[in-house]
C-alpha cells in the first residue's frame, strides 16, 4: 500500500503543482510563437482539424465575439486561416486553417517540444521516470478523471 500524504500538506502540494504547471505553461506558450501571438496560435490549433464559426471560437477561447472577429481577421490577413461558407447556415461563416497556418502550428509544436527537451536534458533516469509518471497523472487530472 502506498504512503499517504498528510492532509495538512495537501494545500501546499496543490499550490506548488498549480504554480509549476502555470510557470511551465507560460514559458512554453511563448516558445516558437514568433510568427503569431499566443492568442492567435490558440485559434490556429482550434481549427486545425475542423473549421469552426467565430462564435464557437469565441466560446472556446472565452472571449467576446467582436474580439474573436478581430483575431480571425488578423489571421486571415496573414494567410493562416480562411473564411469559408457555412454548409448548413448561409448567414454564418466557418474559419478553416490554410497550409501556411498548418505550417505555423507544426513549427511551433516542434519549437515548444525542443524547448522542453532541452530542459529535460541532463536529468537522470530516475527523475525522467518520475516526470513520466507525473505527466500521466497530470493528464488524468486535466481530463477531469
Amino acid at each position: 500500500m502506498s504512503e499517504q500524504l498528510p492532509s495538512s500538506e495537501l494545500p501546499e502540494l496543490a499550490n506548488d503543482l498549480r504554480l509549476a504547471c502555470q510557470r511551465i505553461a507560460r514559458r512554453v506558450r511563448f516558445e516558437g510563437t514568433a510568427a503569431v501571438a499566443p492568442h492567435q496560435f490558440s485559434v490556429l490549433v482550434r481549427v486545425r482539424h475542423e473549421p469552426r464559426t467565430p462564435t464557437e471560437l469565441a466560446e472556446l477561447e472565452r472571449v467576446s465575439t467582436p474580439s474573436m472577429t478581430r483575431t480571425v481577421s488578423g489571421l486571415v490577413d496573414a494567410g493562416l486561416v480562411e473564411r469559408q461558407p457555412h454548409h448548413e447556415d448561409r448567414r454564418q461563416v466557418l474559419v478553416g486553417i490554410t497550409e501556411a497556418g498548418r505550417a505555423v502550428v507544426q513549427q511551433t509544436f516542434v519549437e515548444r517540444d525542443s524547448w522542453m527537451m532541452r530542459h529535460l536534458d541532463g536529468l537522470d533516469a530516475e527523475q525522467l521516470r518520475i516526470l513520466r509518471q507525473a505527466a500521466d497523472i497530470l493528464l488524468e487530472v486535466a481530463a477531469g478523471e
